[in-house]
């Protein structure tokens, strides 16, 4: 008796879906679409970190808050009873260490009269670091923004309560914070924050905002930093010009209205 071979019967599970090139093509843009996600969140946490990293510099806090007393007038002139803030406002090419100076001004706002003093400073000027004489521009140039708050500071006899490096002009920028809340001004200002270092926080820079706003940008009298032969004395103890050009500190303090005529 032979045996009936029998074919197995198939059986499909309709539980199961099938694989199909569009299930693929969806699952691919889901993860594709999961990933720039990830990657936008990833980069505007970056671009708030970044700015915010542009307020409180630590190196410059650090740099003012080494700086000496502000210097006494010379013969023939005395303090004045004014209330004077100045702000180191630097300019370069760059907001990293290496750039290139290429503007140097001293905000000095007299806060008892209401009034305020913007002094252009050469960048060629004189200062002294280490007992060893170079120009602003050199010292920013080989040692970054940070190590010219104290020499200049020294030269100019003027004690900085702030400071900010900018990529430009950004007093009218920062005028126009003024109003602005400290819980968004990252996002606010934020073409104003890529341009700038400063050692002042958020709070700090809405107050200069504010100060510049009151005082209207319009209004700052634009002076040049008066200036005298630099000296020293040669080998044989001559004093000597050494061709760099010296703020005369007096006279700065007396354009600012720290000094007046005895």
């Amino acid at each position: 008796m032979g045996l009936i071979v029998r074919e197995r019967e198939r059986f499909e599970r309709t539980d199961v879906p099938e694989p199909s090139p569009r299930r693929n093509l969806v699952g691919a843009i889901v993860a594709v679409s999961a990933l720039v996600a990830t990657a936008v969140v990833v980069m505007f946490a970056w671009n708030r970190a970044s700015l915010e990293s542009r307020m409180g510099d630590r190196s410059l806090v650090d740099a003012l808050a080494s700086q000496a007393s502000s210097a006494s007038p010379t013969e023939g002139y005395v303090k004045t009873e004014n209330e004077v803030d100045s702000t180191l406002l630097l300019t370069s090419d760059s907001l990293d260490v290496g750039g290139t100076l290429t503007d140097a001004r001293i905000l000095s706002v007299n806060v008892t009269a209401g009034t305020a003093t913007l002094v252009s400073v050469p960048v060629d000027v004189a200062v002294t670091v280490d007992d060893q004489s170079m120009t602003l521009s050199e010292l920013f140039s080989s040692q970054g923004y940070a190590a010219c708050v104290t020499p200049l500071g020294r030269a100019s006899g003027i004690y900085f309560d702030n400071v900010v490096l900018a990529t430009g002009d950004v007093l009218e920028e920062a005028a126009q914070l003024a109003g602005s809340g400290t819980e968004n001004l990252v996002s606010s200002a934020s073409g104003f924050l890529s341009k700038i270092r400063t050692n002042m926080d958020a709070p700090g820079l809405l107050s200069f905002a504010e100060t510049l706003s009151s005082i209207g940008v319009a209004n700052l009298a634009a002076v040049d930093a008066p200036v005298v032969a630099e000296t020293a004395a040669d080998e044989a103890g001559n004093v000597v010009e050494t061709g760099r050009q010296a703020l005369d500190r007096t006279q700065l303090g007396v354009a600012i209205g720290r000094f007046a005529a005895a």
